[in-house]
C-alpha cells in the first residue's frame, strides 16, 4: 500500500494534513518533545523512503537529522507551511507546525501517505497528543516504541473468512473491468498549470445543519455520505461541459479497518482502497434529490454488504507490485494514468474521512475547529475532495493549484446549494 501510494505521487501531492484550531495557548517547548517522541514511539514515522533498490524501504533516520517541529511567528509563514511539500524521501515523515496567533493557537499535523492514510493520521496524532498530555505530568516520560510494525493487509486477511473470497473474487472482476475499461465520465477538467501556489478551499457545514441533515437521512434510510455524495453528484451535473451519455461518478476510499473488529490496526499505516467508478449513478440524472439520493443509498448499501473494498486481493496491482521492479510498477501505472487523463476518462476521488474523535486531539485543551486537508491532485486531472466531522460539525477541503481554485469553489458552492433546503 505504501508503494502504490508513491505510484500516485507522480500525478498528486500526496501529503494529508490535519488543521486544529485552538482558544487557548499551547506549551510550545513540550510540544516540540512530544513530537520527537512520537518519531520514536511510532518508528517509521522517524524514517526516509529509500527507492534506490528493486524494492524501496524505509530506512531511520539519525535523531539528529529529523528536524519534524516547526515554530512560527506570522500567519504567512504558518500558510507557506501548510501548502510546503513534505520530502518522504529525506524524512522524517510527519511535521507539525504550531503559530501562536493573536486569536488562539494554530496546530497543524502534515504527513506523508507514503506512511499512513487519513485512519493513520488519527493515529499519530492520538499519540501525539497523549505524549504532551503525560509530558504535563512527568517531563522523563518515554513511550515504548510500537516494534510490531503490523502495517500490511494482512492485518484485514485475518479477519475474513474463507468462504468470503469466491464472492469477492467475482466482484473484483467486475471492478477491474471498469478500471480498465471505464464508461463515458463526466468531470470536471481544467487546463494544465503551474504547481504553485497551492491554495486549500475549506467549505464548513454547522452542526445545526448537519443536525437536520442526520434526521432527513435516517428518515430516507440513507447515511450522510449518501446525502453529501448526492448532493455532489448533482452539483458535478450541472457544471462543465458536460456529454450525452457520460456517467455521474467518483472515485471512492474505503477504509478497510472496517473488517476488524476494533476497527484499528496495531501500528500507523496505509490501509484504505481507492474504489473506482463508484458509486455510478449512470448517465440519466434522477429528476430530483430525493430520487438521487435513493439511488445512492441503493447502491452503497448493496455494496456495503459484499465485501466492499477487498477487491485489492485479486487486483493486478497487487501482483504488479510483487514481483515487478518498484521503477517497472511505477511506470505502468504512469502510462495507465495518462491514459485516463488524455482521453478524460478519469474521475474526482472522493474521500469521507469520517469523524475525528475529541479525545484523539486532546492537547489538554480541545480545539475548537479541526479539519483534515486530502492529497491534492494536479491539473489538468479532476480534482480530489475529502469530508471531515469535528464536534458535530462537517467541512468540505479540496487542495487547489491556480487553474483548479475557481472550479473547485463553484463545485463547493454546488454541493452547499443542493443541499440548503435540507435547513431552510
Amino acid at each position: 500500500m505504501d508503494l502504490y501510494s508513491d505510484h500516485q505521487a507522480q500525478f498528486n501531492e500526496m501529503m494529508i494534513q490535519l488543521e486544529m484550531e485552538f482558544d487557548k495557548e499551547l506549551d510550545a517547548e513540550r510540544l516540540a518533545k512530544a513530537v520527537d517522541l512520537t518519531l520514536d514511539a511510532e518508528p517509521i514515522l522517524g524514517c526516509r523512503f529509500v527507492d534506490k533498490s528493486y524494492k524501496p524501504f524505509f530506512e531511520r533516520l539519525d535523531v539528529n537529522k529529523r528536524p519534524a517541529f516547526f515554530l512560527t511567528n506570522s500567519q504567512n509563514e504558518y500558510e507557506t507551511f501548510k501548502t510546503r511539500s513534505i520530502d518522504h524521501k529525506t524524512g522524517p515523515q510527519i511535521n507539525v507546525c504550531l503559530w501562536h496567533s493573536p486569536n488562539g493557537d494554530w496546530l497543524l499535523l502534515k504527513s506523508s501517505h507514503h506512511v499512513a492514510d487519513a485512519a493513520g493520521i488519527k493515529d499519530i496524532v492520538a499519540i501525539l497528543s497523549g505524549t504532551y498530555r503525560r509530558l504535563s505530568d512527568d517531563p522523563a516520560y518515554r513511550p515504548s516504541p510500537n516494534i510490531k510494525e503490523q502495517r500490511s493487509f494482512r492485518e484485514i486477511l485475518k479477519h475474513v473468512p474463507l468462504h468470503a473470497y469466491l464472492v469477492i473474487f467475482l466482484l473484483s472482476l467486475r471492478t477491474q473491468w471498469v478500471g480498465y475499461f471505464p464508461p463515458p465520465i463526466h468531470a470536471l477538467y481544467t487546463s494544465d498549470g503551474p504547481r504553485e501556489p497551492l491554495v486549500y478551499v475549506n467549505h464548513l457545514i454547522p452542526s445545526d445543519r448537519v443536525s437536520t441533515m442526520v434526521k432527513y437521512s435516517h428518515s430516507h434510510n440513507a447515511t450522510l455520505n449518501d446525502i453529501i455524495t448526492a448532493a455532489a453528484f448533482r452539483a458535478l451535473a450541472t457544471m462543465g461541459n458536460r456529454k450525452k451519455g457520460s456517467h455521474i461518478t467518483f472515485a471512492t476510499t474505503i477504509d478497510l479497518r472496517r473488517y476488524i473488529p476494533s476497527g484499528r490496526v496495531p501500528s500507523v499505516a496505509n490501509l484504505s482502497y481507492m474504489y473506482m467508478c463508484w458509486p455510478d449513478i449512470g448517465a440519466e440524472l434522477d429528476k430530483d434529490f430525493k430520487s438521487t439520493l435513493g439511488k445512492v443509498a441503493k447502491i452503497t448499501r448493496h455494496r456495503k454488504e459484499h465485501w466492499i473494498g477487498l477487491d485489492l486481493i485479486f487486483e493486478t496491482f497487487n501482483p504488479m507490485c510483487k514481483v515487478m521492479s518498484h521503477a517497472q510498477a511505477k511506470k505502468i501505472y504512469r502510462e495507465y494514468m495518462e491514459s485516463l487523463i488524455k482521453k478524460q476518462t478519469g474521475t474526482h476521488w472522493f474521500t469521507n474521512i469520517g469523524p475525528i474523535d475529541t479525545e484523539s486531539v486532546n492537547f489538554g485543551i480541545q480545539p475548537s475547529k479541526a479539519h483534515f486537508l486530502p492529497p491534492v491532485a494536479y491539473p489538468p486531472g479532476p480534482c480530489m475532495f475529502s469530508l471531515s466531522g469535528y464536534n458535530g460539525t462537517l467541512t468540505l477541503s479540496a487542495g487547489t493549484y491556480p487553474t483548479q481554485k475557481e472550479i473547485v469553489e463553484k463545485f463547493f458552492d454546488a454541493i452547499l446549494k443542493e443541499l440548503r433546503f435540507r435547513w431552510e
